[in-house]
């Protein structure tokens, strides 16, 4: 008997119940459960209440339309909290505010430097912002316009279109390009306060001021680490597209430029510049166009290739003459009011020239390897590992004379590193040139990586525009990156490449290594790896190049991102005692970090919010200094023993968990199906289906595997090993928690994820899978009619492990949870984070979608046997609802049981029959009762894997 069908609903005409007043009761019964577990330690309130929840669905006293507009509204509720966290990293967010900031920084710095002093702090960008292409797209359409209106108060009219699809690499490039253009108005506001203020204190000589505050870089659509979709025609057709935006946006300055009250002479020259810039418009969507046709066929691949690469009206590949035009008429008229924005347009070029931002390429060390191993094994096979790899890159780089290429040899090649090359070299030849590209290799574990890279774009002729960047992220990468780097910065043909391109380049990866070693580790592990690369170059003789280190992570604490403030946030990935080691030794520094996917776009979904980021950002750099200089007193670095230790025990603890049966069945009981599409990427099959299986979590991207610690209410990478690494001897953790900035930058992350954590939580998940319950469940007030299908459930999970692995799991976590609440007992924060307002709503949450898991299984139990077809039988439909791949197990069972079949009717036949007559098989009435609300209860779970995801302020 179905919810909407049982003898206690009143009918369909009955008053809807009010989601509001259903939270609150929900909330007040979770708290009177709460105080059961005085008498009963073992008692589990979120499993009871997501019980109670369920007895509701199935007697007929709660319908699935009451479950819908619940987690509607608990959806809309999570928007509205996250939003309130944005506005207190932010505040102030309005624009008026920040330019009074800005201003005063300026001020200061004008009232205290020499102009070429000035000039020199605001001439070099210390702080670079990359959006990069990672699969976090979490909100839709309307729940971002929903968030962003409840941050602001800003009502955008908004559209509900593509609410419902995944978002393909074109919804990501028009996402970033949004994101880009609010950042660049930014940038505006920052030359034209910046211009203001020079002129004031410096008079003329603001003329000589070239401001370049950030910079800004995206890899959207040119990431090939791990995907093949994207072809070298996407990429040349995604880089014209940011360069018809960035001339769009150059003519829309003149546009909004005073020149009706300005001379003949400026006029001419502006009306000249812009037909430079109308008719190379024209020329690169003539180029969008070609470059979007299939070019599996020689004429359209003819025709475009020579429309981009032949001389003529329109083909611009420099704004160089076009930025000494615009300096040269300020200079002319610097007393006019037209001088101002002539100079904030030329530096907007300098800073983006013709395209949206510096590009990103990223590929893997397996794809370089793949190009370079037939380059190298000519006479016999050279392992890559050996120094005779290292002597051949090198020859190789002296001696081999750099190649011509064209589209042909882009079109014909077949090595992933080698078509990214190629692609470089064409967009320097023929959309911009001169861009500077950086090349990220992920998963670099070898010095001979990177002289591949280097030998390669000295071998295509792109050696001067790209720096090649490590990733360090995996284990083996920071635990060997002090001598990778000693290696690297020794050899002949890397010292070449760095010096011509005036810097040294290293990517950090806060996401994976946290997975791999826990998020604490991770930090730790990085700020020694930065802190050597600074004694490395200075060492190695390249101490007057500027380094540039990119730090990646996420939005959320589990992937790297510090949740109490800007500061915070930029501490936690480059702190101030690693920043020490460069200033002390002179080195240049320069640092970027990353906005990753549609969470890390939300910061700029405006103007105002672009402009308080980065006034975030610049109030961080102005107290830098004095931070940095206090970082050596800092209490937890004077005792690097203790420090050491506490860093192996957390990072054992971690690398235990990666090794334990519980912990990677845990996380494949329900695989990725709790998680929305969040990304273009395809995602690989993580885990596969069986009882028992155990898949390699090491292959599971990160962001999936911290999504799935989210959605099971344990972020153990942030919190795992805390308490046992403090066990003994708490008291210089208790007194850094007070005096250290460095360790209370990291226990703020650790006490914020705890005040989400319910190792409860985790263990209600793995009730769903105890067959016990579910044979007990029929002796319940108001259940026995669902006898059979409780039954059915128990005899499928008979053998099923998954209950078992999630026990196993949550003691191990426990003992390591009251371990730490020791230690935040002694700092005083045991109860504060016990009493988290965050808890109780993320409690709510998940008994709710515990009580929609139950209401599945039993919708499924009730599916009628059906004769086995291409291998899938009933009881292969019920493994997968117990894995949540609803998707799968609906369309086989609409196949099984289709809804509308042939009539007679349908067929105008002259030879009459019998057979079939009305009492044949119809599905509709499964479909109706069962099928149709499965896929129903699926939609309302998402909604709330979407809440708990806001939660934790991030996906993943």
């Amino acid at each position: 008997m179905t919810p909407s069908q049982h003898p206690d609903k009143t009918g369909a005409d009955s008053p809807l119940i009010d989601s509001r007043d259903l939270e609150a009761r929900l909330l007040a019964r979770l708290e009177d459960l709460r105080l059961r577990r005085k008498e009963d330690p073992g008692f589990n309130p979120i499993w009871r209440l997501a019980c109670d929840l369920s007895t509701r669905i199935e007697s007929g006293r709660l319908d699935r339309e009451d479950l819908s507009r619940l987690c509607g509204h608990l959806l809309d509720r999570s928007l509205k909290d996250r939003a309130g966290w944005m506005q207190a990293m932010l505040e102030p967010l309005q624009s008026e505010d920040n330019e009074q900031r800005l201003r005063a920084i300026f001020e200061d710095d004008a009232q205290n430097l020499e102009f070429d002093e000035f000039a020199e702090r605001w001439g070099r960008a210390a702080f670079g912002c990359v959006f990069t292409a990672h699969p976090t797209f979490l909100l839709s359409p309307s729940q971002s316009e929903k968030l962003i209106h409840a941050l602001t108060g800003v009502h955008r009219k908004g559209t509900d279109e593509g609410d419902h699809k995944a978002p393909t690499l074109s919804d990501e490039h028009q996402q970033v390009l949004a994101a880009i253009a609010t950042a660049r108005a930014a940038h505006s506001t920052f030359c034209r306060l910046l211009y203001e203020v020079a002129k004031a204190h410096y008079g003329k000589r603001w003329l000589d001021l070239r401001p370049r505050p950030f910079d800004l870089a995206s890899w959207v659509g040119y990431d090939m680490d791990g995907r093949t979709d994207i072809g070298w025609a996407d990429c040349v057709r995604l880089r014209l597209m940011e360069k018809e935006s960035q001339l769009g946006w150059y003519l829309a300055d003149i546009d909004q430029m005073p020149l009706a009250a300005c001379g003949e002479a400026i006029t001419t020259e502006m009306d000249a510049i812009k037909a430079v810039l109308e008719t190379a418009l024209g020329h690169s969507r003539r180029a969008i166009a070609l470059f979007s046709e299939p070019l599996d066929q020689a004429p359209a691949f003819t025709a475009a290739a020579n429309w981009l690469t032949d001389p003529g009206p329109g083909r611009l590949i420099s704004l160089r003459p076009v930025i000494e035009r615009l300096h040269a008429l300020a200079a002319a008229h610097p007393d006019d009011a037209i001088s101002l924005p002539l100079m904030i347009l030329a530096a907007r070029m300098e800073c983006y020239g013709l395209g949206a931002g510096r590009v990103h390429f990223r590929m893997n060390a397996t794809q370089l390897h793949n190009a370079v191993r037939r380059r190298l094994d000519r006479d016999k096979p050279v392992d890559l590992a050996s120094r005779g790899a290292l002597i051949a890159l090198n020859d190789l780089y002296e001696n081999e004379a750099p190649l011509a290429v064209n589209f042909a040899a882009l079109s014909m090649e077949s090595t992933t590193a080698v078509r990214q090359f190629l692609t470089i070299a064409q967009f320097i030849k023929h959309i911009d040139a001169d861009s500077d590209i950086r090349l990220l290799i992920a998963e670099c574990e070898r010095p001979s990586t990177v002289l591949a890279a280097v030998y390669l774009a000295r071998l295509f002729g792109v050696d001067h525009h790209v720096d090649i960047s490590p990733l360090f992220e995996t284990p083996p990468a920071l635990e060997g990156g002090e001598r990778f780097l000693d290696v690297l910065f020794s050899q002949p043909a890397y010292r070449k490449a760095v010096k011509a391109r005036g810097r040294i380049s290293i990517q950090t990866g806060f996401s994976d290594a946290g997975r791999f070693i826990g998020q604490i580790p991770a930090s730790l592990s990085i700020e020694r790896l930065q802190a050597n690369m600074a004694r490395l170059v200075e060492s190695h003789g390249l101490g007057d190049l500027e380094c540039l280190i990119f730090n990646t992570h996420g939005e959320s604490m589990g992937r790297g991102a510090h949740p109490a403030s800007f500061a915070a946030r930029l501490d936690h990935v480059l702190s101030p005692w690693a920043r020490k080691r460069f200033e002390e030794r002179g080195l240049r520094l320069r640092h970027e970090t990353s906005f990753q996917g549609g969470d890390g776009y939300l910061w700029f979904k405006s103007t105002d919010l672009a402009l308080a980021v980065f006034t975030r950002i610049f109030e961080y750099r102005k107290g830098l200094d004095q931070r940095v200089s206090e970082a050596d007193e800092d209490s937890f670095y004077k005792a690097p023993d203790i420090t050491l230790d506490f860093f192996r025990r957390v990072m054992r603890f971690q690398e235990s968990l990666m090794g334990s049966g519980a912990y990677h069945r845990t996380l494949s009981a329900f695989g990725l199906a709790l998680l929305k599409t969040t990304g273009s990427r395809k995602a690989r099959r993580q885990f596969e289906s069986g009882s028992g299986e155990r898949p390699d979590l090491s292959k599971v991207r990160a962001i999936p595997h911290n999504a799935v610690l989210q959605q099971l209410g344990y972020p153990v990478n942030v919190l795992g090993g805390i308490g046992q690494a403090t066990r003994k001897g708490r008291e210089p953790f208790s007194e850094w928690r007070r005096e250290s900035r460095r360790f209370s930058d990291l226990m703020d992350m650790v006490v914020a994820s705890r005040t989400r954590a319910s190792l409860r939580t985790m263990m209600a998940y793995g009730t769903l899978f105890d067959g016990g319950y579910w044979a007990a469940r029929p002796h319940g007030a108001d259940q026995g009619h669902l006898t059979e299908a409780c039954l059915y459930i128990a005899d499928r999970l008979e053998r099923d492990d998954r209950f078992g692995a999630m026990l196993e799991l949550s003691t191990r976590l426990r003992i390591d949870e009251l371990l730490l609440h020791r230690l935040l007992h002694e700092t005083g924060e045991d109860q504060q984070v016990l009493d988290a307002g965050e808890r109780d709503f993320l409690a709510l949450l998940h008994a709710v979608r515990i009580a929609l898991i139950q209401h599945l299984f039993l919708l499924a139990a009730k599916i009628p046997q059906f004769s086995a077809r291409n291998d899938i039988s009933r009881a292969d439909i019920m493994e997968l609802v117990f894995e949540l791949r609803i998707p799968e197990a609906v369309a086989l069972l609409r196949e099984a049981y289709p809804d509308t079949a042939p009539s007679a009717d349908d067929f105008n036949l002259h030879e009459k029959s019998d057979y079939p007559d009305e009492t044949a098989a119809n599905y509709s009435d499964i479909n109706h009762r069962l099928i149709d609300p499965i896929e129903i209860v699926y939609d309302g779970l998402l909604s709330i894997s979407v809440a708990v995801a806001n939660a934790f302020h991030a996906h993943g």
